[in-house]
């Protein structure tokens, strides 16, 4: 195969999964409508079309396509791939209950800041589950563990975009910020990601001190102070933190001896 075979299949690949995030945010999308989102021909469009809905990522509904149920599987998959996920996730919903709060946990993947468990219920387009690193706790909390190398090349492929009028759009305010994380021990989003709700977030890590993701707690500026939040509530997330560290250490240690 040539390179430029190579390249024309990488670019078919492509537009195939950019024709599927634009289904995704469209809730639905038709022949015509991805024709002309994407300027191609409508026996182009048609193949990306026909090829992701015969291996089950879409399905036609009265000429409309939507995101296939197939994804269900892929989601199960990935919050189930580790057994220390269900830790993990039984954190989140004991916190949640015991501080009266809501809980999430998220990772980072590509740079960007994926939503996996949610004390409020199930995860769907509706949760924004990608955010921006630096609009997050835990996207803040994350970022200070890595090193600056990593930190400016998420910077220069994501961009630091505003999504409300307390995001920081600043690099040199961004790294600031972070040294604060890294001596405070949390990462803290007042509004930055989205109106009204703030919240605090702590990085979760392995036993090589790989970073598995961060839990964060927070709630509606107007329910939940910022004094409160940073004060007792803090505290006792960060023990809980640590709690559920030293938990899925001793579940690695047994998974080794069990080897």
């Amino acid at each position: 195969m040539t390179s430029q075979d190579g390249e024309t299949t990488l670019k078919t690949t492509e537009t195939s999964l950019s024709i599927l995030e634009y289904i995704r945010e469209c809730n639905g999308a038709t022949l015509s409508e991805v024709m002309a989102e994407f300027d191609l021909a409508k026996s182009t469009a048609y193949t990306h079309l026909h090829t992701l809905e015969t291996h089950g990522y879409i399905v036609s509904d009265r000429g409309e396509y939507r995101i296939g149920l197939r994804f269900l599987e892929f989601s199960k998959s990935a919050r189930t791939q580790d057994p220390i996920y269900d830790r993990i996730e039984a954190t989140v919903f004991d916190l949640s209950e015991r501080l009266d709060c809501e809980v999430e946990f998220l990772v980072e993947e590509n740079g960007r800041i994926v939503l996996v468990y949610h004390s409020e219920g199930p995860i769907d387009q509706d949760s924004h589950p990608y955010m921006y690193s630096h609009t997050t706790a835990a996207g803040k909390a994350i970022l200070a563990e890595l090193p600056d190398e990593r930190v400016h090349e998420i910077i220069d492929q994501w961009g630091l975009p505003r999504k409300t009028e307390n995001t920081i759009t600043d690099v040199e305010t961004l790294f600031e910020e972070l040294e604060t994380v890294r001596e405070r021990g949390y990462g803290y989003n007042r509004a930055e990601c989205f109106e009204g709700y703030h919240g605090i977030g702590a990085v979760v890590t392995d036993i090589d001190d790989r970073i598995l993701g961060a839990l964060t707690l927070g709630g509606p500026l107007y329910r939940l102070s910022e004094e409160h939040l940073k004060g007792d509530l803090a505290d006792e997330f960060l023990d809980t933190v640590a709690e559920l560290e030293t938990s899925i250490e001793r579940a690695r240690r047994r998974e080794v001896l069990e080897e």
